[in-house]
């Protein structure tokens, strides 16, 4: 493969994960003054003024697939077709945004072990979107002896849309 392709496959990688970040911090509404969570916005603020979606949410996220898109479409369009490799971009942000949010629970379960309170920002978004994610299932499973299983019930729902959305990859391709 060429050099020039290899550089231009490397920034779009970044940049698809910068704004599959940028959807999280948006659909579990972080904290905007959070050092990390602001910079990503002001990156993210002359692009969200032309954007043809309103919604800022559908926006990121249509923005991430078009760049998997073009990424793929460098690479594979001599063997498949376009509305192929429009639906592997799909699944694979779709798996990527799966992917992120088991790793931040893992990330806030081990945190809440070692060091619950910390002032560090990447360690807050961390905290924030684990607690945001296993808020609801906390009210609906007790607690026993101080263990909280919500990570689990979390954990094995990752699993079943992960195995899905690999089922759906496999159809696809």
């Amino acid at each position: 493969m060429n050099t020039s392709y290899q550089l231009i496959g490397l920034v779009l990688s970044f940049l698809n994960y910068a704004f599959i970040f940028l959807f999280l911090f948006s659909i579990f509404k972080v904290n905007y003054y959070n050092a990390i969570v602001s910079f990503f916005i002001k990156l993210y603020k002359p692009i969200g003024k032309v954007s043809l979606i309103p919604n800022q949410s559908l926006n990121i996220i249509f923005l991430a697939i078009t760049i998997k898109f073009i990424s793929l479409f460098m690479l594979y369009s001599t063997n498949y077709d376009v509305p192929v490799l429009l639906g592997v971009a799909v699944i694979r942000n779709l798996q990527l945004v799966v992917r992120m949010i088991l790793f931040i629970i893992i990330g806030g379960v081990i945190l809440s072990w070692v060091q619950p309170k910390n002032s560090n920002p990447f360690l807050e978004i961390i905290l924030e979107i684990s607690d945001k994610i296993l808020s609801p299932l906390r009210g609906l499973i007790p607690s026993a002896g101080g263990l909280d299983f919500s990570p689990l019930f979390v954990f094995i729902l990752i699993q079943l849309v992960s195995g899905f959305l690999d089922d759906i990859l496999r159809y696809i391709v």
